[in-house]
């Protein structure tokens, strides 16, 4: 069984049972493999590892590898950007520790929660995969050991501040009460806080108590609510009007935010 998923920064896979690759190597990415059961006996830069149960190796960028698993093994692994892992870390260079220990069970877990998120984000929902991308990647930053430890993860000087007293903020959150029903995107955000997009997300949800994409869908839940009880919108042109990309993907986020749909909530006024 092979399961991948794939955004802008990252690739998550998880691949069960007999598998063997060719030899190859990634030009802008690093690879950590992680065997979660069973054995992986991996092949690196000519030099053969046997990993097992939550034993990981890291490939950096120009790494030639490859692999093989057997009937009763598993892997997970994590493909990720070297640039979003040096605007992360703040740092030119990066240099993990080749060899990394997981604890497998929490990983396993963790891995099914992210690419079942993920799965049920719209792909086109950019803010969304954003977050999510950014969990990751902290994590990641957390558990891996190498010379980006020497760095502080967060800056002395960004410091996360009510939007009151921090007008970058308070400009972000005007671009957002403004542009809430069209695509927006982190990096749009943070370049308006002044902030990278990494903390960009920390510092909004230490201000205002949820992350930017959960601000967003509440406030395009809350117009959701007004016009099924307003208008005579459509419920088609209500979910479009709103900037989702279906009618299915605005379905389940009003149900998730107000136990009802969309249908019921209506007729609950009439």
């Amino acid at each position: 069984m092979i399961v991948q998923i794939s955004t802008p920064q990252l690739e998550l896979w998880r691949i069960e049972g007999e598998f063997i690759n060719l030899p190859h190597s990634h030009e802008n990415e690093y690879q950590i493999t992680i065997p979660i059961h069973g054995a992986c006996l991996l092949t690196q830069e000519n030099k053969n590892y046997r990993l097992v149960d939550g034993s990981g190796l890291v490939q950096h960028p120009q790494d030639q590898h490859y692999f093989e698993i057997g009937v009763q093994s598993g892997v997970l692994i994590f493909k990720v950007n070297q640039n979003s892992l040096k605007e992360l870390t703040r740092r030119e260079e990066i240099e993990f520790s080749l060899r990394q220990q997981f604890d497998p069970s929490f990983l396993s877990e963790k891995f099914r929660k992210w690419m079942s998120t993920l799965l049920a984000y719209d792909p086109t929902d950019r803010l969304a995969q954003e977050e999510m991308e950014s969990q990751i990647l902290s994590y990641l930053y957390g558990a891996l050991s190498g010379n980006h430890k020497s760095n502080s993860y967060t800056d002395p000087n960004e410091r996360a501040s009510l939007p009151g007293t921090d007008p970058y903020m308070g400009k972000a959150l005007e671009y957002i009460h403004a542009h809430y029903t069209d695509e927006i995107e982190i990096h749009t955000l943070a370049s308006i806080a002044l902030q990278s997009r990494f903390h960009f997300i920390r510092s909004f949800k230490a201000a205002i108590g949820v992350t930017p994409y959960q601000y967003v869908l509440r406030l395009r839940m809350d117009e959701a609510r007004r016009k099924l009880q307003r208008s005579s919108m459509s419920i088609t042109d209500i979910s479009f009007s709103l900037g989702f990309s279906s009618v299915s993907q605005f379905y389940r986020a009003f149900v998730k935010a107000v136990g009802l749909t969309p249908e019921q909530f209506r007729n609950s006024f009439n």
